[in-house]
């Protein structure tokens, strides 16, 4: 196999992570970029198109086109994780700027009660270690997720719009990451002293999550990806091992584009995961892109279990908030019955001791 052959066969969707560029999934093998819409990855071609700016190509295509290299590098990169030869553009640090002005939680806690089947526990709970608001953005009342590195800086948001539009949104909803967000740390939820982490595609999902499993959950860290990204499992890996070692200071000096590398690192040159035989379970969706992405894991050899969603009936997929809004039709279904029931009791229909004659 040729050098180039060889490097056009590199997944692109690791390249992008790679590079630090998290892409979230849009449906099957589509994936957009987080700040442009029209920016997408086709994962089962290997390729990508940016459609506003009729740039498309292969994998080298694209470490050329973000990394601003020749081919010659690029082909180079995707032999050996780095730009032979070259300087690499300094990685510049900007700080994420949080500008929404936030509002009474009304509407929020409605959609995740009403809506999303949410107890008010849950809400509280969560809400408790400041990952939910409610804002305005561009005039809409809008859901806020929000994330914290391990110095507690806020990193990231993303936002859930509360009124339902499809004539403006192709999903409904607004959906959307905010510009500047740092999308390899994730949105993450303490319980106890972290010893363990549970990775989930979305906070809805990690809420979800934590509302059917609470009384099982002890010193764990719940962790939404936003999406399915390998750059937030090594964020949050090195996390754990620097926490345990009283080192969170090291994590200061990682940039977000070698990320996977120091996830390698560890795999090869310590025995953390060894000692950590559990660390790591992947709540994720049950569908073909989350049992992918488990199973691309364990290729690379993480030592990873599965908490998958049970699929329900004759559907093909399913998440935690599926699970929770049927638990919660089940339970009105049984309020129901119960209260018939107590009515009848109370006042029950009338007898007929004769019946009628003809």
């Amino acid at each position: 196999m040729t050098r180039i052959k060889a490097a056009k066969q590199k997944a692109i969707l690791d390249v992008a992570e790679s590079l630090g560029y998290s892409f979230r999934r849009l449906s099957g093998h589509i994936y957009e970029h987080p700040e442009h819409d029209s920016f997408r990855i086709f994962a089962d071609t290997n390729t990508f198109k940016w459609f506003s700016r009729d740039i498309q190509g292969d994998v080298i295509d694209f470490v050329q086109l973000v990394a601003g290299v020749t081919f010659k590098k690029a082909v180079s990169y995707l032999k050996t994780g780095d730009f032979e030869q070259a300087k690499l553009i300094e990685e510049t640090y900007q700080p994420f700027q949080y500008y929404l002005h936030e509002e009474p939680f009304k509407k929020a806690r409605f959609y995740l009660k009403d809506i999303r089947g949410l107890s008010d526990q849950t809400i509280n709970t969560f809400g408790r270690q400041g990952l939910l608001a409610q804002a305005t953005y561009q005039a809409d009342s809008v859901l806020v997720f929000k994330s914290y590195n391990h110095n507690g800086t806020l990193q990231a948001t993303s936002l859930q719009g509360l009124v339902k539009n499809e004539e403006r949104y192709k999903r409904g909803y607004l959906k959307k990451i905010m510009k500047g967000s740092h999308g390899h740390v994730g949105i993450s939820f303490d319980i106890g002293n972290p010893k363990r982490l549970i990775f989930c595609e979305s906070v809805i999902d990690m809420m979800s999550y934590y509302q059917i499993h609470q009384k099982q959950l002890s010193d764990v860290r719940l962790i939404s990806m936003e999406g399915l990204k390998l750059s937030v499992i090594a964020y949050q890996t090195l996390r754990l091992a620097a926490e345990e070692q009283g080192k969170l200071a090291f994590l200061d000096t990682v940039k977000p584009s070698r990320l996977s590398h120091y996830l390698q690192a560890i795999q090869e040159t310590t025995t953390f995961f060894q000692t950590h035989s559990n660390v790591i379970t992947m709540a994720v969706d049950n569908d073909e892109a989350g049992r992918e992405f488990c199973q691309k894991l364990s290729d690379k050899g993480l030592p990873i279990s599965q908490d998958l969603p049970p699929l329900q009936g004759i559907e093909i997929k399913s998440d935690w908030n599926d699970i929770v809004k049927q638990q919660k039709e089940i339970s009105l279904s049984d309020i129901i019955q119960i209260a018939q029931a107590q009515v009848n009791k109370k006042h029950p229909p009338p007898k007929w001791e004769n019946a009628l004659e003809l």
